[in-house]
């Protein structure tokens, strides 16, 4: 079964303008509170790449039809205004040349698409439950996860961490925690079939990550046996979100053929 909301394809400028709107809100706000705090400015150019990913996850999920192009638009023009900001503000952390500003303005445009077409799958995937439900693993929503979970982690992590510095470490420890149990809910919930096996394999990957970026990038070592820790917890807190995704799923659409019956 096709999602009526994916149907139009005309390019629509008010989601463009939306896409600004809340690029500047997620973009701005987590660099602006991130950057006083953590002056890493691979830290920083992250946060600003995961309000890329989160604005086009809104912006997919929210409006009708297909819009990754309008997200993917807005993203490029939202990294301008902040490349922009950050020339006027001085900024000491990044600094700004010529190639590093393309390659942003590259990774603005990536992220803002992958965000969008994150939403898009999460917009559309619904509809199809009662019609189709897909066996075998599904390494789509693997991926879907994957993205969902390092953002949320990452978006936690720093964002909520610098904004709570006293607690960090316990709110780190906390919101680390939520996203992945959050992430397994949202794939589980979203996606066709049953799917509990795909968070958990994401929430592996999604750690993992997370942990290349920590310990290699930002180059803050991280003991092997607190990666372990993440890694087992990843895939447990991903697979209990996953079931609970499913549960919620299974009774939404028990309710619905009650209600449908109920009607006739």
């Amino acid at each position: 079964m096709t999602n009526p909301r994916h149907q139009e394809r005309q390019l629509h400028w008010k989601w463009i303008v939306a896409s600004i709107v809340v690029g500047l809100i997620f973009v701005g706000a987590s660099y602006f509170i991130v950057a006083p705090t953590l002056h890493s400015p691979e830290v920083q150019v992250l946060v600003m790449l995961i309000g890329f990913i989160t604005m086009g996850t809104i912006i997919g999920y929210f409006s009708p039809g297909i819009t990754i192009k309008e997200s993917t638009i807005g993203g490029a023009i939202v990294l301008l205004i902040m490349l922009i900001l950050l020339l006027l503000l001085k900024t000491k952390d990044i600094q700004q040349t010529v190639i590093l500003d393309f390659l942003l303005l590259l990774m603005g445009i990536s992220f803002s698409w992958i965000g969008g077409w994150v939403g898009e799958q999460l917009q559309g995937s619904t509809e199809e439950e009662g019609e189709h439900r897909p066996k075998g693993f599904q390494w789509r929503w693997v991926i879907i996860g994957v993205i969902v979970g390092f953002a949320l982690i990452n978006f936690v992590v720093f964002v909520i961490g610098a904004l709570i510095v006293t607690h960090i470490m316990k709110t780190a420890f906390i919101g680390f925690v939520l996203s992945l149990v959050v992430t397994g809910f949202i794939v589980g919930l979203h996606s066709p079939g049953e799917t509990i096996k795909e968070p958990a394999v994401a929430g592996i990957i999604a750690v993992l990550l997370d942990w290349i970026f920590i310990d290699l990038i930002v180059q803050l070592h991280v003991p092997l046996s607190y990666l372990l820790t993440g890694l087992i917890m990843g895939f447990l807190l991903t697979l209990f979100g996953g079931w609970l995704g499913e549960k919620y799923q299974e009774s939404t659409v028990k309710s619905q053929k009650i209600s449908s019956q109920k009607t006739e």
